[in-house]
């Protein structure tokens, strides 16, 4: 009988010790933790972002990811989530931590260490530079021609957006319903906004850029009132 109420006076201590720790013990900050909560981060309007101020990477074959980048913070745009990440001090080239993420870049080179796995060493990909600014933007649709440079952004539902002359020309039109033909493979769009009228022809035709020598996979015509120009496009939609 003694045995067995010393026992059960060790059995209840022994409980009562595991309750007090189990509630008194705060959670451990996991990867899996630290990643949820990058997702859940509520996220500011990046519709005026520079080109200048986002970077295009790629890790090797393992990840692609672009960065905007300003004074004090950054924002990394991964495929599985989109982090903040702070200025923290740094011997040399501009380092960002934040939520177990780690950004450190220096010239053409950047470092990014996720919750989980090693340091990955990225290259800059300058080329597809103004893609990841106008995907971060909420572009749909971005086209780019040569002589003079001109940039065309299309966002579904909201409005067109053409920059001509390199970057001297600005027009801005509502977004219109295309007409599209399917047995060429094309979509015009006709709209007019203040004081010009534009017309965009894409075809599902491969296009070179005779500037980068990139390839898109859109051919683009662009009439801005009266006068045509060519280039070549890419949908910028998931």
């Amino acid at each position: 009988m003694i045995e067995r109420f010393v026992y059960s006076r060790l059995l209840f201590s022994f409980v009562i010790v595991a309750l007090f720790f189990s509630c008194g013990t705060p959670k451990k900050n996991t990867p899996e933790t630290a990643a949820k909560d990058s997702r859940n981060v509520s996220l500011p309007d990046f519709s005026s972002i520079q080109t200048p101020d986002v970077f295009a990477y790629s890790c090797g074959d393992s990840l692609q990811f672009s960065a905007y980048v300003t004074p004090d913070s950054s924002w990394l745009f991964l495929p599985d989530t989109t982090v903040k990440v702070s200025a923290v001090g740094s011997g040399s080239g501009a380092r960002y931590e934040g939520n177990r993420y780690l950004y450190w870049s220096k010239g053409n080179e950047a470092i990014l260490q996720k919750p989980t796995g090693s340091f990955m060493t990225c290259q800059t990909v300058k080329q597809e530079k103004a893609k990841a600014a106008a995907r971060i933007r909420g572009v749909d649709f971005l086209a780019l021609g040569q002589e003079p440079g001109w940039r065309l952004e299309i966002t579904n539902g909201q409005q067109i957006r053409y920059i001509g002359n390199y970057g001297q020309d600005t027009v801005y039109a509502s977004t219109t319903k295309p007409d599209i033909n399917k047995e060429q493979s094309r979509k015009t769009y006709t709209v007019q906004a203040k004081d010009h009228t534009l017309s965009i022809i894409i075809t599902d035709t491969p296009c070179t850029d005779v500037m980068s020598g990139v390839k898109f996979p859109s051919t683009v015509q662009v009439t801005i009132d009266g006068t045509t120009y060519s280039g070549c496009g890419e949908s910028l939609e998931h």
